[in-house]
């Protein structure tokens, strides 16, 4: 066992996202597993190779989910269940670094960057479904390269930095000259097709129209936002809350859209909770919604109003269409959602989020159903959001696909907007329950691979991570500079989508390839074996 080709490989493959040290992605794509595979080629018990496998990618994903194992507001608990997680990814490696043996023919090369492929994929199915540190991510850390997930996607990806590491490996090993350049020629593929891709964008990609936009970054820290009796201190009024980010809107910038983030507010969207009187200073009184339900009641000889009215009120004021995330309930349940107003509208549209994460949004269902509730009740979580139905579609100057938080890391369901004509992304997100770590960065990686994926721009607002404009090559159209109050990002973006061949087949194409690469795989080892 070669220990300096193990721990190399370590370092490359675990600090080998965009989001740690720019370049070693790229080489973490090239050789970074292969190295790891090369340094366990001498052990010669399957169980121990299997053994060192685990332990060696669970290593590689504790230092990629660190951001995790956050006590601040998760306390101690999310500590043992990030480590369970980054053992039981480690368990998909150990199994598939079993099968990795030289000489290897190329038909089980390509078999087992499938089965790696199909065991990413396998992880969507694991509680709300963990999205969180693909093998492709890799790839994404030049812009050329990232142009290939408009093909595959980001599972494709992963299948192609398998495929690169056993090919050159595969080459390695043999000291072949013809499987090195057919190494090499896997490896320089995405960057080739990304650089055509682009400059056939930048040249033939339609402008559908120009929007101006707002997006605004509250920066309020958990126990700000909403009241914690442990910390009643901290608490900022709602609408002293309100009061800061219409601070951060003067009304002299023009805008066609404004987002605000996840959860915008506290108390909903249509809990009456501001006296008439202390809203009026806020807003010219002609742009002022009708004081009739659900935006305001009568109570107690004065009108009292809600979130959504103000919101209404911020669309009104500056003829521009206002997207924000607001806690909301009717008959039905109770959601994390995001509302659409449209300028001097009636009724604002609702998208409820269909993936909740588990303990903080929803109770886990099943035999740990009383443990997960016990845990969720020591920071305060008594009950559970309900899951939305659909993914919908708010149609402003063009048709916008919504997403909240997590949602955005997640292929299928941000293809399916675009399959339902959206032009542009919009995500509403707050990753401020994980201060000072990596989960901002990764986040926003996640989202530049949709963008990708799919063709189109993605627009940004978070309570505290990275609020921008991505276009839909992946470039940034413009980022907000770190600050520790509220701000607001202005500016302006043609808004130009084409179609990718990922929207088409999405997940399907890289899951039925790699099916059937098992498939030939086995088929021409049975032929092998027969006399």
């Amino acid at each position: 066992m070669n220990y300096f080709w193990i721990a190399l490989g370590f370092l490359l493959t675990a600090f080998g996202q965009p989001a740690w040290i720019s370049g070693f992605g790229s080489l973490a794509a090239l050789f970074g597993y292969a190295l790891f595979w090369k340094g366990m080629l001498s052990l010669t018990r399957l169980r121990t190779r299997f053994i060192l496998a685990v332990f060696w990618f669970a290593a590689v994903q504790g230092v990629q989910l660190s951001w995790l194992a956050t006590p601040d507001y998760m306390g101690p608990f999310i500590i043992p269940f990030t480590l369970f997680l980054a053992l039981g990814l480690g368990v998909q490696f150990g199994i598939l670094s079993r099968f990795v043996s030289f000489p290897m023919s190329w038909s089980r090369l390509f078999a087992l960057a499938g089965v790696w492929a199909i065991f990413e994929y396998s992880r969507l199915f694991f509680l709300c479904g963990y999205t969180w540190n693909p093998a492709g991510l890799a790839l994404t850390d030049t812009l050329y390269s990232l142009q290939f997930a408009s093909v595959w996607g980001i599972f494709g990806l992963s299948f192609w930095v398998i495929l690169v590491n056993l090919a050159l490996l595969k080459a390695w090993t043999e000291t072949s000259k013809k499987q090195a350049a057919l190494g090499v020629s896997l490896a320089l593929l995405p960057y080739l097709y990304g650089f055509a891709q682009i400059a056939w964008v930048d040249s033939w990609a339609p402008v559908s129209h120009t929007l101006k936009v707002a997006l605004v970054q509250t920066n309020w820290a958990p126990e700000e936002k909403d009241f914690d009796p442990k910390m009643p201190g901290a608490h900022v009024p709602p609408l002293h809350q309100w009061k800061e980010i219409l601070t951060a809107l003067p009304m002299e910038q023009e805008c066609d859209l404004i987002i605000l983030p996840e959860a915008a507010f506290p108390l909903g969207a249509f809990s009456a909770s501001y006296e008439l009187a202390s809203v009026m200073p806020l807003f010219d009184p002609e742009v002022m919604p009708p004081l009739v339900r659900p935006f305001a009641i009568f109570h107690r000889d004065s009108w009292r109003l809600c979130n959504a009215f103000l919101a209404q009120a911020l669309a009104n004021q500056f003829h521009a269409h206002v997207i924000l995330g607001l806690d909301d309930r009717d008959r039905e349940g109770k959601y994390n959602a995001a509302f659409h107003f449209i300028p001097f509208g009636a009724m604002p549209k609702r998208y409820e989020k269909q993936i909740l994460a588990p303990i903080g949004e929803y109770i886990p269902l099943g035999q740990w159903r009383k443990w997960a509730q016990w845990i969720g009740e020591q920071y305060g979580i008594y009950s559970s959001f309900h899951p939305g139905k659909e993914g919908k579609i708010f149609h402003a100057q063009v048709p916008i696909g919504i997403s909240i938080c997590l949602e955005e890391t997640f292929p299928d369901l941000m293809r399916q907007l675009r399959v339902k004509g959206a032009e542009l992304f919009v995500s509403v997100s707050n990753d401020a329950f994980f201060p000072r770590t990596k989960l901002a960065r990764q986040h926003f990686d996640h989202g530049r691979v949709r963008a990708v994926e799919n063709g189109i721009p993605l627009l940004r607002s978070c309570n505290s991570g990275i609020t921008c404009g991505i276009d839909g090559c992946g470039r940034p159209l413009s980022i907000l500079s770190a600050s520790k109050n509220t701000k607001t990002l202005f500016f302006s973006f043609p808004v130009r989508s084409y179609k990718t061949l990922y929207t088409f087949w999405g997940d399907a194409g890289i899951l039925s390839s790699s099916f059937a690469l098992i498939a030939i795989n086995l088929l021409l080892s049975r032929k092998k074996k027969l006399p």
